[in-house]
């Protein structure tokens, strides 16, 4: 006995389609662009299923077209506390591979060592603008400034198709950025004028998932921005007290640990966690913290953290651990480096992941972020 055959699902003509959604024949084609119809191409035209058709018409006229809620990824989960990286323990990681390596694990998922391929041009013309910046311009601010030029010195490709390439090999750009001829690692070290074997911080850094910044990289990205504005977007996110820059509020904390005791340190922090302490994502823990805290140097820095702890969770909680903000600030106290020394560190390694992520994004439909917004006060 044959099988049945299937009944075929009711279908619509482009007039049909664009109808029941109340739209122009225009727009139904750049829902199609965006993902979020599916036309089949005929002889006689195109024809779309109604009953997907029909779904997007009850989503409501009043929601923006390319709105979404959730973004799949496949770069790095946090389940269980723990951060993986393309289902690698970032922390094992961290003892093992480089920073460029885990880049390119990220970006490709294989972990390839070696410093990243360099355009000795583009390298030579940021050197040129920032030889030229104030002598206490901010590390991060100078990174800021070094995407910005590589943006202006390398044209945006024009690639019209939907899943275009805008930037195939990310290497030379960051190389320009964040390289200066020895290595990532190194070169943060000659930045901030003192060695901080901030290896295992870079890669413990290197992608969060969907933090606010990379957020704001990915819709970047989603508009089919180069590169350069990805990273100039995300740069511009995380540049706040609560974000990159949250470090530096937790290495103003400590020294005041330090000056005054624990006891007197938290003494305006009676009604919220201190700096340094509790995240919105871990539930018990921050390896990442974890895992720079207990390769802190002896001293002072290190000596005072067990008595802090206790007086933090005394007043606050077991959920107000340590997480990687208080790490940074105590690695850069220890080492009598400056407060934005953590924010220079965070903003570096993150661009690994703000590029992974852009990648990832540029395979997805262009401008599929849109919020919701309804009019009033």
């Amino acid at each position: 006995m044959a099988p049945p055959t299937p009944t075929p699902a009711p279908a619509l003509s482009s007039a049909e389609a664009a109808h029941r959604l109340g739209v122009r024949r225009a727009t139904l084609y750049a829902y199609v662009s965006r993902g979020l119809l599916h036309a089949h191409r005929t002889p006689g035209g195109s024809l779309f299923e109604a009953a997907e058709v029909d779904a997007l018409a009850a989503r409501g006229r009043n929601r923006p077209a390319g709105a979404v809620e959730t973004v799949r990824s496949g770069l790095t989960s946090l389940d269980d506390d723990r951060l993986r990286y393309r289902g690698q323990d970032a922390v094992a990681l961290s003892r093992t591979h480089s920073f460029e390596s885990v880049a390119r694990l990220l970006w490709t998922g294989t972990a390839t060592p070696g410093p990243f391929t360099a355009d000795r041009a583009l390298t030579a013309g940021v050197d040129a603008v920032l030889r030229g910046l104030p002598a206490g311009t901010r590390p991060a601010a100078r990174l800021r400034v070094a995407v910005a030029v590589v943006g202006a010195l390398r044209p945006p490709q024009q690639d019209p198709t939907p899943h275009p390439t805008l930037e195939p090999d990310p290497e030379p750009l960051l190389s320009a950025v964040l390289d200066r001829g020895a290595g990532v690692a190194a070169t943060v070290d000659d930045v901030l004028g003192a060695p901080g074997d901030w290896g295992p911080a870079l890669v413990l850094l290197a992608d969060h998932g969907l933090a606010v910044s990379t957020v704001a990289a990915r819709v970047a990205a989603s508009a089919r921005a180069p590169l350069p504005a990805v990273l100039s977007a995300a740069l511009g996110a995380a540049d706040g007290p609560l974000h990159a820059r949250a470090s530096v509020v937790a290495h103003q904390f400590l020294e005041r640990v330090l000056q005054d005791g624990p006891a007197a340190a938290l003494g305006g922090w009676a009604d919220q966690v201190p700096p340094g302490f509790g995240t919105v994502v871990h539930t018990s823990a921050d390896p990442r913290a974890e895992a720079l805290l207990d390769a802190l140097p002896p001293g002072e820095v290190a000596d005072a953290l067990p008595m802090l702890l206790v007086h933090v969770l005394r007043a606050h909680g077991a959920g107000a651990y340590p997480n990687v903000d208080l790490a940074l600030a105590a690695h850069a106290l220890a080492r009598g480096l400056p407060a934005e020394a953590g924010e220079f560190v965070f903003a570096v390694a993150r661009t690994a992941g703000w590029v992974a992520h852009a990648l990832e994004e540029y395979r997805a439909p262009a401008l599929r972020f849109r919020v919701r917004g309804i009019h009033g006060t």
